[in-house]
């Protein structure tokens, strides 16, 4: 029987998952397939050996018959706003725009963001990650009043509560402008260095953006920080804020990682300047992470009119241009985006659809796995002998089947165990909204 037929096996029981199908990228088995047909071997909470199916491996161990189904590893979410979530309920977007979602955020962050309003809907966020499949995320947590040291205080504390299930770090997110207020911008870079964090920012085109980028350059050098940016999250062909940053550390020879995020103008502007700056992108060897789901709801959006473009970035060209790609969640149920549940399969369907990313699939995969591990800074991402055992097994076998339906019974394997885990209700956050609305 299959394992969703079948009972699991007991906690510490070795057993085998026989006949899966693993997108073959990420096993770098060297096919050309989309998936591969594999068991696989876990016991001691890691995978014990990976072989394909038809050589038949001889294991006296509890055998669970895939029949085909898929096996993936465990998610990992490079890009999320994990302080502003769940705020839809009280704070809507009341005209979908970005300029209505940041009026709206401020405005609830300034009135209601305590330690207690925060640590809910943070620990709200994260059962439902966890519930989806991810193991690890990375979080930009606003910084710029007063409540900065307070907002970290609480997300480190939440970070060691969660270590082990889903392995937690953070970003500061403050404009570009901030740094023309040197010591301002060196206390934010001190909090990210105790809490180690990485040094973020979003990104506006002010006349003076190449000097702050330089400022901000500094003081990663200074704190020895890696680097997270928000850029170019507009249809405006002239934002050209993903190329002053390359030309940045390119000149530089920056060393350290950098992450880029949005990077939606690029969609918008002439091949040969959009080209030009994913040539920077590549020499600097800087990563994106796109966001389809929230750049799908904000971007184009005009009153009246039906949008022309959906938001997404230059997907297939950077990677042509070798340029590593990982695909995140952004915003979930706040003023940025009233959708999304952190669940990245989510998000990678969304992905497939809006960037005709299929025929073939192969290496879209690694995008919510592997690569977006290696953007962030974690170990694993792969189905590999010697790995741990943190896996989702989804009924579908294959990528039709698997983005045709939600997959809400899908199966989550951590540390070689079998574990039940169901989001929780959103009734649970109304006593919050209640006390708040008083």
């Amino acid at each position: 029987m299959t394992p969703w037929r079948a009972p699991m096996p007991s906690v510490g029981e070795p057993f085998v998952l026989r006949s899966a199908a693993v997108p073959s990228i990420l096993l770098d088995d060297g096919l050309a397939a989309d998936t591969s047909l594999v068991d696989i071997g876990v016991a001691k909470g890691s995978i014990q050996f990976v072989a394909f199916a038809d050589a038949q491996t001889s294991c006296d161990w509890r055998t669970l018959p895939m029949a085909g189904a898929m096996a993936w590893p465990c998610f990992v979410e490079a890009h999320t706003h994990l302080d502003s979530t769940q705020l839809w309920a009280r704070a809507p977007n009341p005209d979908g725009t970005f300029v209505g979602a940041a009026a709206t955020i401020i405005a609830d962050r300034d009135r209601f963001w305590t330690a207690e309003d925060m640590r809910t809907r943070m620990e709200f966020g994260l059962r439902c990650a966890y519930a989806h499949g991810v193991r690890a995320m990375r979080t930009h947590l606003a910084s710029e009043n007063d409540q900065a040291e307070e907002r970290w205080r609480v997300f480190c504390a939440i970070r060691d509560g969660w270590r082990g299930r889903i392995d937690l770090q953070a970003v500061s997110l403050v404009s570009t402008e901030l740094f023309r207020d040197q010591a301002m911008a060196a206390r934010i870079a001190a909090l990210v260095k105790q809490a180690g964090g990485v040094l973020g920012a979003y990104t506006p085109l002010t006349p003076d953006i190449d000097t702050l980028l330089e400022l901000i350059f500094d003081l990663a050098d200074k704190y020895d920080l890696a680097l997270d940016f928000h850029a170019d999250e507009t249809g405006d062909p002239a934002s050209d804020a993903l190329a002053r940053i390359a030309s940045v550390a390119k000149a530089r020879r920056f060393a350290r990682p950098i992450l880029a995020g949005h990077c939606c103008s690029l969609a918008v502007q002439g091949e040969v300047d959009a080209d030009r700056t994913l040539g920077l992108v590549a020499d600097a060897g800087i990563s994106i992470v796109t966001l389809p789901s929230c750049n799908l709801y904000l971007q184009d959006r005009r009153a009246g009119r039906t949008p022309r473009w959906r938001g997404l970035t230059l997907l297939k060209e950077m990677r042509a241009h070798g340029i590593d790609v990982a695909f995140g969640s952004d915003n979930c149920r706040d003023p940025f985006h009233p959708y999304g549940d952190f669940d990245m399969l989510e998000t990678f369907r969304d992905a497939v659809r809006i960037g005709h990313l299929e025929h073939p699939i192969r290496d879209w995969p690694a995008s919510v796995t592997s690569t977006a591990a290696k953007l962030i800074g974690v170990t694993g991402g792969g189905i590999v002998a010697g790995g741990s055992a943190d896996m989702v097994l989804f009924r579908a076998r294959s990528f039709g089947e698997l983005l045709a339906r939600p997959q809400a019974d899908r199966i989550l394997i951590r540390d070689g165990a079998f574990v039940s885990a169901a989001p929780p209700d959103y009734e649970e956050l109304d006593a919050l909204f209640e006390r708040t609305a008083r």
